[in-house]
């Protein structure tokens, strides 16, 4: 092989690796600062126009635990003097997902609310796991490492939801 090839393959292999671990502190902070605003949306409507009473109430608990993982987390990057802009409201992609909810039939809208928390909460499972792991804030990695059991409990309740 080329010397170049070699030094193309190297430079592939060394950002593949640095796209692999924990995202980056600020990255963590706006993801979950996003993903709570969503949540507390997306539960707000659920909670109102959820057909079934296991809807309405896992929506008000989306609102609740929510809001105080939101909390939380501002206290966090406050005492942590983090400078990160936290989003305070909804990127393209969420509000289409609230558009959807928003533009349910009734018959449809348990599934479909359904769905979109397993895959929310797969998404955060993920997202708190690499950082408990590796993440490169101290207080940050116990509060993801506290709150994953959450998650993950709101994942299974999330997938009893669609069955």
């Amino acid at each position: 092989m080329s010397t170049r090839l070699l030094a193309a393959l190297a430079v592939v292999a060394t950002l593949a690796l640095a796209s692999c671990g924990a995202p980056s502190t600020p990255d963590f902070v706006k993801k979950t600062a996003m993903g709570d605003l969503y949540e507390i949306a997306a539960g707000k409507i659920a909670s109102e126009k959820g057909q079934s009473e296991a809807v309405k109430q896992f929506g008000q608990l989306m609102v609740e635990a929510h809001g105080k993982t939101s909390d939380e987390l501002k206290g966090i990057v406050k005492s942590e003097n983090l400078k990160v802009k936290m989003p305070f409201r909804l990127d393209r992609k969420r509000q289409k997902l609230i558009k959807a909810l928003n533009e349910a039939k009734p018959e449809d809208f348990d599934e479909l609310y359904a769905e979109q928390q397993v895959k929310a909460h797969d998404l955060a499972v993920e997202l708190f796991d690499e950082y408990a792991e590796e993440g490169g804030n101290a207080a940050l990695k116990q509060f993801a490492a506290n709150t994953l059991p959450t998650i993950r409990q709101h994942r299974r309740e999330a997938e009893k939801l669609s069955q």
